[in-house]
């Protein structure tokens, strides 16, 4: 392929600097053997006249003869100083290139031997990044390995050593530490390069230290911009469900800072932090979540010491959550306002207004057919539209922990809703998302070894049924295809939570309706997902409070469903009565 023209002269120039170097060196290379062989003149010359008279020969007598060998021989040498003196220059010259080089590079240079031993040739730069000389002192104090691994680090140093062993160098080093701990937080990481004998055998290892500290901060920064694209991204999706969101958070707050809270609110208090964990981890804000995350824990943990231990940290809970509250009002002040905003001929006002309305066309004495056209007009949706995030949410938490999920599937009808007397329920309809990719749906290769196809399916069958009373429910169920629910390891749970309990008398199908209890769950270890028993019993208490039901059944290795009933809201006073039941 032909090279562009721009950069001919670069290649030009480079090959002249390549032919100087190629001379220089020739030049400094007869000059050496010069001087070897000045050194051998004089000296055979002197060993010669020395050797004169062994031989028969008459030893020099004449003044003028010595004073011509001594010119000779102070000529002589002098000329081999003034060569040696270049030579000295060159190299020192060279010397402090080198150095110069390395230096700039910006990584840190050291060896050391068999014994772990560093030597005395190391960088400048390692003063730096190495926090101090290495020369002379044990590796695993200039890498600062914990005490608690030393004896691991120096058995693999005896490996790379150990030219019989079946791990070659390469490999040998994987095990060795790859980063350095900065007291300064730069990010460096280490390198290990062999140095060999002409046997091949390894003499010493060379170890690069290198600053990655702007990199990785580079990186930080490309993620938090793809983060804070992901997350306008979802509030234009769901901008509705975003302000119900801040809307919970908000109230949550306001509670919290309520005078007379004692250690009997916890549970409430627990609850509503981890659902909101869950809703704020929807919109990609993870450093929220995170926060919410670190907030459970404190509260569990100090929390429940006494009344007013609690309060203090609800007091610190509400400060830190504000703060983090506000940081997302801050980014997004241009997508979300408090008041009404006009988009094109769509007008977006707040719900309850709607409600309000509706509350004032009752009273004005309008005729209640009006008033019940009007909600179904403006402030009744379509059930299957609630479940937008709920698809959404599966697939992103199955991309985290690397399983496949299929669409989201519907069975059923699609009947009309008031969405607000469901907010609370349909929010906490998270849990059961997180739990099914979390503890439901396998692994692709597990899947596959089952027989299953490698991405799991989750079913959403809504519809709405009518009693024997002739009272209307509300129908939803959601299916999985997953793991199921193993009825052995809810009783193992159960049995170190409640010894005595009622649960030793039940049987399967009644023993997995724990799951819905408070601080039960069947995962081995708390995750971001799941893991501390509260998702399951807040769906719960929110079915409950609404008057309904909900019930689990599970086949093992087939997957889960999930049942739950309530009443059907569509008019007016059924919403009052929700309203009251809350």
């Amino acid at each position: 392929m032909p090279e562009a023209p721009n950069q001919e002269p670069a290649q030009h120039e480079g090959g002249d600097i390549g032919k100087a170097v190629l001379t220089d060196a020739v030049k400094q290379f007869d000059l050496v053997h010069t001087t070897l062989l000045g050194m051998v003149g004089i000296v055979l010359l002197l060993y010669g006249a020395a050797l004169l008279p062994v031989f028969g020969y008459q030893p020099v007598e004449s003044a003028a003869a010595a004073v011509i060998m001594g010119l000779a021989a102070a000529i002589g040498i002098a000329g081999l100083y003034i060569m040696n003196f270049r030579v000295h220059k060159h190299v020192t010259e060279q010397a402090q290139l080198t150095e110069v080089l390395v230096n700039s590079l910006g990584q840190a240079f050291l060896t050391f031997d068999n014994q772990g031993v560093c030597g005395k040739v190391y960088s400048q730069v390692c003063m730096d990044l190495l926090e101090g000389s290495p020369s002379g002192r044990p590796i695993h104090q200039v890498l600062r390995v914990p005490e608690g691994n030393k004896e691991d680090f120096y058995s693999w140093i005896e490996v790379l050593f150990d030219a019989t062993h079946a791990l070659g160098f390469d490999d040998a080093v994987k095990f060795l530490p790859d980063s350095y701990p900065h007291s300064a937080g730069k990010n460096v990481n280490l390198l290990y390069r062999p140095i060999r004998d002409r046997a091949e055998r390894l003499v010493s290892v060379v170890v690069i230290a290198t600053d990655r500290s702007e990199e990785v901060a580079a990186q930080e920064r490309a993620r938090k911009q793809q983060q804070f694209a992901s997350m306008i991204c979802k509030i234009f999706q769901e901008r509705n469900q975003f302000i119900t969101t801040i809307a919970h958070i908000r109230e949550f707050m306001a509670q919290i800072t309520k005078p007379g809270l004692t250690r009997d609110n916890l549970s409430d208090v627990l609850r509503q932090l981890h659902t909101m964990k869950g809703a704020v981890r929807h919109f990609n804000l993870i450093e929220f979540g995170d926060t919410v995350h670190d907030l459970e824990d404190r509260v569990r943990s100090d929390g429940a010491e006494t009344d007013e231990k609690m309060r203090a940290v609800l007091k610190e809970v509400h400060a830190r959550i504000e703060k983090e509250l506000q940081d997302v009002l801050s980014q997004v002040k241009d997508i979300i306002s408090d008041d009404e905003e006009h988009r094109g001929n769509v007008y977006q006002i707040n719900e309850d207004a709607i409600y309000d309305f509706a509350h004032h066309l009752q009273q004005s004495g309008v005729d209640h057919k009006i008033v019940r056209a009007y909600l179904d007009r403006i402030a009744t949706v379509p059930v299957r539209e609630c479940f937008k995030g709920f698809d959404r949410e599966l697939h992103e938490l199955a991309q985290q922990i690397e399983k496949q999920i299929k669409p989201l599937m519907f069975t059923g009808s699609n009947p009309k809703i008031l969405a607000q007397p469901l907010s609370e329920l349909l929010f906490s309809l998270t849990h059961i998302c997180r739990n099914i990719i979390d503890h439901g749906i396998e692994a692709p290769v597990t899947r596959l070894a089952r027989g299953k196809d490698a991405a799991g399916t989750v079913v959403v069958h809504t519809d709405v049924m009518t009693d024997v009373d002739g009272k209307r429910w509300l129908h939803i169920s959601i299916s999985d295809d997953g793991a199921g629910i193993d009825p052995s390891r809810v009783r193992q749970k159960l049995s170190t939570m409640d010894p005595e309990g009622d649960w030793r008398f039940e049987d399967d199908s009644a023993v997995i309706q724990r799951i819905f209890s408070w601080g039960l769950s069947t995962s081995e270890a708390v995750s971001d997902f799941s893991g501390r028993g509260v998702g399951m019993e807040v769906v719960e208490r929110e079915v409950k409070l609404l008057g309904g039901t909900i019930k689990v059944s599970s086949e093992i290795y087939q997957g889960a469903h999930f049942d739950i009933r309530v009443p059907y809201i569509i008019d007016l006073p059924e919403v009052e009565a929700s309203r009251k039941a809350v």
